[in-house]
C-alpha cells in the first residue's frame, strides 16, 4: 500500500472532486444500507488508514475506533482535530489488542485486500464483533473498473482484487460452520466519470444486486450462541 506524503494527499483530494464525492458517497451509503447501524453502536475499522472514515462515523452518531498497521497512517490520523489518541490501535490486522466481543460492528473498507492472511483477519473480526463485520471490497469481477482513476490506483496497486466468491470462500474456511450468515451487496457500475452524473443508472443496478459493481459489501452476521474460531 502507497503511504508516501504526496500520494495520499492526493488520494484525499481526490475525494473533493465532482467524480470522487460521488465515489465516496455511494461506498458509505452502501455501508449504512447494508449494515443497518444503530446510533451510539461501537465500530472498529480495520485498516483506518488516515481516519477519513472514522471522523464519518462520528459524525453519524457512532462510538468508532480504527486499527492501522502503519506507522506514517497512524501519524495522519492523529493530524486530524476530531480523533483522539484513544481512537487509533496500532496493531496488525490479524492481532489487534481488544477484548472479545468489544465491538457491535467491525468493519474494513477497501483494507481486506491487504490483510497478509485474510483468514487470520476474518478471524480477528469475527473475535471482535458482537453483532456483525462488514467488508467494503474493489471487485475484480466487476465490469468496470475503480482502478482507472490514477489516484486510487497509486494508492492500491499491491491490493488483492476479490469478488463476493472470494469472501465466501474466506468465510467457510475460517468461521465456524452456522455461525454466521452472509449478505453481499454492490454498487458503482458504471465508469466513474459516467456514474455520478447518471446516478439513476447506478440506483437501478444496485435494486438488482447484479454481482458485477465495482464496490462490494460482504456483511457477515453473528449468530448468537456460537463460540469464536
Amino acid at each position: 500500500m502507497a503511504v508516501e506524503k504526496g500520494t495520499t494527499a492526493l488520494y484525499e483530494s481526490w475525494f473533493l472532486t465532482p467524480a470522487g464525492m460521488y465515489v465516496d458517497d455511494k461506498e458509505k451509503e452502501l455501508l449504512i444500507n447494508s449494515v443497518r447501524f444503530k446510533r451510539d453502536e461501537r465500530v472498529l475499522e480495520i485498516g483506518c488508514g488516515s481516519g477519513r472514515y472514522l471522523e464519518y462515523l462520528g459524525d453519524i452518531g457512532l462510538i468508532a475506533a480504527g486499527v492501522e498497521p502503519v506507522d506514517e497512517l497512524v501519524k495522519r490520523a492523529m493530524l486530524k482535530s476530531t480523533l483522539t489518541p484513544e481512537q487509533v490501535i496500532k496493531a496488525p490486522y490479524e492481532k489487534i489488542p481488544v477484548a472479545d466481543g468489544s465491538f457491535e460492528n467491525v468493519i474494513f473498507i477497501n483494507t481486506f485486500a491487504f490483510a497478509g492472511d485474510k483468514g487470520a483477519a476474518l478471524k480477528e473480526a469475527y473475535r471482535i464483533a458482537s453483532k456483525k463485520i462488514a467488508v467494503g471490497f474493489l471487485n475484480r469481477n466487476s465490469i468496470t473498473t475503480l482502478f482507472k482513476v490514477k489516484e486510487r490506483a497509486s494508492v492500491y496497486y499491491d491490493a488483492t482484487p476479490l469478488s463476493g466468491k472470494d469472501i465466501e470462500v474466506i468465510a467457510a474456511m475460517n468461521l465456524p460452520a452456522g455461525g454466521y450468515s452472509l449478505k453481499i451487496f454492490y454498487t458503482l457500475y458504471l465508469p466513474i466519470k459516467l456514474g455520478f452524473m447518471m446516478p439513476w443508472a447506478d440506483t437501478v443496478f444496485e435494486n438488482m444486486n447484479i454481482p458485477v459493481g465495482d464496490f462490494g459489501m460482504a456483511v457477515i452476521t453473528k449468530k448468537p450462541g456460537v463460540n469464536n474460531p
